[in-house]
């Protein structure tokens, strides 16, 4: 039998930290290789730190010694720290080193390890108690934003095992992996607003003019004061995968959600037309106070085809929620067509993805064409209705305001069609990535005074007016759940960003 004290040439500890962060938010893996003291790795808000504060172990000559010997060895010290804001779940490895294809690697059964943690001590263990390379674990847990965790590792040939060891090397290296959850949608996109200072939009880089802007709101009738953050010009990278479908990103909004509680969401609206249906084509026999509909969105026949919940309506009812067939409202008079949205209706995952919201009805009358995009989102928030009609409606599927479209000319896109959104011509509205030439657009903003009139983006570029009982062409839009993450994509029309629940 081998002497338990036989003698091995090294064991060294290196310092050596390969540092995994697995920042989920595009399923790829950033890799780099820490070699000596204080090296970050900053991805995003996810920022880490190794601090090396000694040299590692390195135990020449080395012969199997009591734990007692072993845990008073001065061991091989390091930090990590999050110098981010939000938690951080990592795990720590002890992994083999390249050693030289002279040297024989002593077996893990010889060697005992104790691991120091913020003053923690963990005892001595066999090295085989934390499994085998590559899958050693030193070390897991979460690291709370702006924490430190201190550590210091010793190894040792034990001298509890017997065997021949002689001659033979170990050689280690720490490997750390830490994973993030992935943002949440709302975050991804308000970091890359622009900073408000920047609002000339004309004079900004051609990337500053890709991402979002910022605005703040005055208190209104309806709301507080607000920070919401659009997209705008006529090229922004704000395509996204929604249905299996590319719908764009208006931006991000503050709202009131069905608990009453006001969260920011992600407003998107479909990028082609699902058809050409009325708004509303009530008469006076079916409910209307004249015969070309009635521009009450909370009873809108659109309304309940976008929405579900009126699965009992004999025409239209839920159809485009449900997917279903059948007939839908279109012309004037009560009248119908067939539709099928079998292939472009909303499926079980769209419908997870949103849920109902406030959306605010204030009237704006004809006679308001000098008003500004701050005007318009005023209005809509305002106090202003005909007749009875409701100042907001609790629902999933809307159609745009008229301050979406007026908005996207701010900073100086276009001061025509922001200043005098209702005089807007094709050449100045074309500089909206909402404008479509020859294409009308339902908002879901009604015409004061009136009963029956509707606005609607012309294809002409402005904004104007007609009766509920038109056939325009109908682009839902709605507000994402506020724990939707964007999973990957950049949000141009060849990458659109891609979502999770």
């Amino acid at each position: 039998m081998e002497k338990k004290n036989k003698k091995a040439t090294v064991i060294i500890i290196s310092i050596f930290i390969v540092l995994i962060l697995a920042i989920l938010i595009s399923y790829a893996y950033f890799i780099t290789e820490l070699n000596g003291a204080d090296q970050i790795v900053k991805v995003g808000e996810l920022e880490l730190v190794l601090d090396e504060t000694s040299e590692g172990i390195s135990l020449d000559n080395a012969v199997g010694i009591s734990d007692s010997e072993g845990m008073s060895l001065e061991g091989s010290t390091f930090k990590l720290i999050n110098n981010g804001s939000k938690a951080v779940d990592y795990t720590i490895y002890l992994d083999d080193n390249t050693i030289s294809d002279t040297d024989t690697r002593i077996d893990d059964k010889y060697l005992k390890y104790n691991l120091v943690k913020n003053g923690s001590d963990s005892g001595a263990y066999l090295l085989t108690s934390i499994g085998s390379n590559p899958n050693r674990i030193l070390d897991s847990g979460t690291i709370e934003g702006k924490s430190t965790n201190e550590y210091s590792l010793n190894l040792w040939i034990t001298d509890e095992v017997d065997g021949n060891y002689s001659g033979q090397v170990f050689s280690g290296k720490l490997r750390v992996e830490v994973s993030q959850d992935k943002p949440e949608g709302i975050d991804v996109l308000i970091d890359k607003a622009n900073d408000p200072s920047n609002n000339d939009y004309n004079s900004s880089s051609i990337e500053e003019q890709k991402e979002m802007y910022v605005f703040n709101h005055s208190e209104t009738y309806q709301t507080e004061a607000l920070t919401d953050y659009r997209y705008i010009g006529n090229n922004p990278n704000n395509y996204v995968i929604f249905n299996d479908e590319v719908w764009r990103i208006i931006g991000v909004f503050p709202v009131v959600n069905a608990k009453g509680e006001t969260e920011n969401r992600i407003k998107i609206i479909r990028n082609e037309s699902i058809g050409r249906y009325s708004w509303d084509n009530k008469n006076m026999a079916t409910g209307a106070e004249d015969d070309f509909g009635k521009n009450d969105w909370s009873d809108a026949r659109l309304m309940k085809l976008l929405n579900g919940g009126y699965e009992n309506e004999s025409v239209g009812g839920s159809l485009y929620y449900n997917r279903g067939s059948g007939t839908c409202y279109s012309g004037h008079n009560n009248g119908t067509v067939s539709c099928d949205f079998g292939e472009n209706g909303l499926n079980q995952e769209a419908k997870s993805m949103t849920s109902k919201v406030v959306w605010y009805l204030g009237g704006k009358h004809n006679s308001t064409t000098s008003n500004t995009g701050e005007d318009d989102y005023i209005l809509e928030r305002g106090d202003r209705v005909t007749n009875t009609r409701p100042l907001s409606w609790l629902g999933e599927i809307g159609l745009i305001y008229i301050s979406d479209y007026t908005y996207t000319f701010a900073n100086g896109v276009s001061d025509t069609c922001y200043n005098t959104v209702m005089s807007c011509n094709a050449s100045e509205g074309s500089k909206s990535w909402l404008y479509e030439r020859n294409v009308g657009k339902y908002t879901i903003i009604h015409r004061l005074i009136t009963s029956r009139d509707i606005y609607v983006l012309q294809g002409n570029g402005n904004i104007t007016f007609g009766g509920a009982d038109g056939t325009n062409y109908v682009y839902p839009t709605l507000y994402l759940n506020s724990n939707i993450k964007i999973t990957s994509g950049d949000g141009s029309s060849e990458n659109p960003y891609r979502l999770s629940i």
